[in-house]
């Protein structure tokens, strides 16, 4: 129990120097929990508002709506009775929407605007979308209604208002040009730019007549369960079951599998943390390296004197990496308090990304707006800690083992 002691007492004996070098590994744990927190925030946000505007948990489609990105109408199936109550089946089902996109030019005035058209069932798309939720102006889609539904963003830029009359130009199945003609009754705000910005809603009912389709058609059922962790483990299950049993040609993706650029940008976003957690780390290995070298010099006939009482170099190499364990843990300790008020912080209060990013959300690929919050993830304040001490611990070892192989009487009498 003496050599704890002897080890606690060296530690503040430079309580200048122990706090500095401290406060780097505090820096280190505290940067990397609020990164941590930072990306695991823009993702829960990136996938939540993926789910909730545009791919929802499940898709079903036929396979080559997901390889071809000419025509989607191309690519129309009516859903069969089995298919559907397949889908119904499926343990954590919440709801399902057909859905028929499509692409056209949007004519307002003098201007024109390339958009994808969403072709969708008023009722059953708000049991699966939160698109509702997010109307600014004007009211939501009625069945067999003209009425068109705009992003906030497309709505600036062509200068539209609830009220005013719009003309959607594009290609039926056929090949023909044609056009649809209406008011747009509604302008969305949607935390997803993209959906801000180049998509416009309308009734399905409305529009097949004039896409030369008939009106069962679709092009993809979007689903929702119960949580997205459950989605991904029942797409590949209901994908057997339809390509299986029911003979369908049929292609089952969930939300994850249609975001590889978020799972990408998750994948790099913990790499990226990691490596300059692992930078701050060596400055802070280095700083309790030359911490060790310099308590060994200044105490060189301690050394001495505690070898010449009979301790061995084991012991005297475990007093110097209890100090350094010490360091460790000191700096865990501040890191971990200071990480988990930011946590706390964004946790509650969130980050205005528009503050952060200004206009920008949109060209550099990241789904999101508005006010993002962090995410609590106790096993990074955990694993950050452990780092920490365990780099101190492995950082003391060599200079510990200098300064106890040095001789007794030579230690004593160095000067």
């Amino acid at each position: 129990m003496y050599l704890p002691k002897i080890a606690a007492r060296n530690l503040f004996r430079r309580s200048g120097r122990t706090f500095i070098i401290a406060g780097v590994l505090a820096f280190a744990i505290f940067f990397a929990i609020i990164l941590e927190t930072f990306m695991a925030g823009m993702m829960e946000m990136s996938f939540g508002n993926i789910i909730d505007f545009d791919s929802a948990h499940i898709q079903v489609a036929r396979p080559e709506l997901f390889d071809d990105n000419e025509d989607p109408l191309e690519h129309i199936f009516t859903p069969s009775e089995e298919m559907m109550t397949e889908i119904q089946n499926l343990p954590g089902y919440a709801a399902a929407t057909p859905v028929l996109d499509f692409s056209a030019n949007i004519l307002a005035a003098r201007e024109e605007f390339p958009v994808r058209v969403r072709a969708a069932n008023p009722d059953s798309f708000n049991e699966v979308f939160r698109y509702k939720d997010h109307l600014i102006e004007g009211e939501f889609l009625k069945k067999g209604s003209s009425g068109l539904i705009i992003g906030i963003n497309l709505a600036e830029i062509l200068e539209l208002e609830v009220g005013d009359f719009y003309t959607l130009l594009f290609r039926e199945k056929g090949g023909s040009l044609n056009t649809i003609q209406g008011e747009v009754v509604g302008i969305a705000a949607t935390p997803e730019p993209g959906m801000n910005l180049g998509t416009v809603m309308i009734d399905r009912s409305y529009v097949t007549a004039a896409l030369g389709a008939d009106s069962t058609v679709v092009n993809q059922l979007k689903v929702r369960m119960i949580d997205r962790h459950t989605a991904v483990a029942q797409s590949d299950n209901l994908e057997q079951t339809l390509t299986g049993s029911l003979g369908e040609n049929a292609q089952v993706n969930s939300w994850r599998e249609v975001s590889d650029m978020l799972v990408a940008l998750e994948v790099w976003g913990q790499v990226e943390t990691y490596f300059i957690v692992a930078l701050i780390l060596l400055v802070g290995a280095i700083g309790i390296i030359n911490v060790v070298l310099l308590s060994s010099l200044e105490r060189v006939e301690e050394i001495g004197m505690m070898k010449a009482m009979g301790l061995t170099e084991v012991q005297i190499v475990r007093i110097f990496s209890l100090e350094a364990g010490g360091l460790g843990v000191i700096g865990g300790l501040i890191g971990a308090g200071l990480g988990a008020a930011g946590t706390y912080l964004m946790v509650n209060f969130g980050l205005d990304l528009q503050m952060l990013y200004g206009e920008a959300t949109l060209e550099m690929g990241i789904p999101i707006m508005g006010t993002m919050y962090g995410v609590w993830k106790p096993g990074s304040f955990i694993l950050f800690f452990c780092l920490a001490v365990l780099v101190a611990l492995l950082s003391s070892i060599i200079p510990a083992y200098w300064a106890a192989r040095k001789d007794p009487i030579d230690a004593i009498y160095h000067r």
